[in-house]
């Protein structure tokens, strides 16, 4: 609920799309512009006016705005003055900003050999088994209960967990799994209840799946 820009930095891989989606992005939370026009930023200096003009208007004045750049390693693809720059920008633009770098990557794979201002680091753990259950038993088809799909995520980690913990990669084998869970019942062989019987049918396939966790076959 805080004004924020929020950027993929693997989607906009350049440092021009990368400034200019930042751009418009704030032209749109502020609510004096009825609507967003493209503006060229060929150079962070022209970034840094842009921005200035861009929370210009009231809505900024008493508040952090938030600038959170996803896929930050991908900055290291960029021209060398972009990191540090925006590891600079509160101090560059004179306002009240907060530059966020979310990654998968330590900051010592990061860090520019000419040396840059060193930002706050916060490492988040890997989910718990408990918390790959709720986040994965969320994304439940409309057509099935939802204790049904729980009781399929539970077999799902039951046999992945302890080789894989990466949320993506499993979000991934519960798509891809599922119809196969559910054949005997849309065969009419088993009810949602039958979780014996529903085992029995996708255990082989899971046990196969396994040998491809992270080589996904393309067919």
């Amino acid at each position: 609920q805080l004004p924020h820009v929020f950027v993929n930095c693997v989607e906009y891989f350049t440092s021009r799309l990368l400034l200019e989606e930042i751009l418009i992005q704030l032209q749109s939370c502020s609510s004096e512009r009825e609507q967003t026009s493209h503006v060229p930023c060929d150079t962070f200096n022209d970034f840094v006016r842009l921005f200035k003009q861009a929370v210009a208007s009231r809505e900024f004045q008493d508040q952090t705005l938030y600038i959170v750049l996803d896929r930050a390693e991908q900055l290291r693809e960029m021209e060398a003055n972009i990191l540090p720059a925006f590891l600079r920008l509160q101090e560059l633009t004179d306002r009240n900003v907060t530059v966020v770098l979310l990654s998968e990557i330590v900051w010592e794979l990061f860090r520019p050999n000419t040396g840059c201002f060193e930002p706050f680091t916060l490492y988040f753990p890997d989910y718990s088994i408990g918390h790959l259950q709720k986040i994965l038993s969320q994304n439940h088809p409309p057509e099935y209960s939802a204790d049904f799909y729980a009781a399929y995520i539970n077999i799902l980690l039951g046999v992945f967990y302890m080789v894989c913990r990466d949320l993506k990669e499993l979000q991934h084998l519960a798509v891809l799994n599922f119809s196969k869970y559910c054949e005997p019942v849309v065969r009419g062989e088993a009810n949602e209840r039958d979780t014996r019987k529903l085992w029995k049918n996708i255990e082989p396939h899971l046990k196969k799946a396994m040998q491809t966790v992270y080589l996904r076959e393309i067919s």
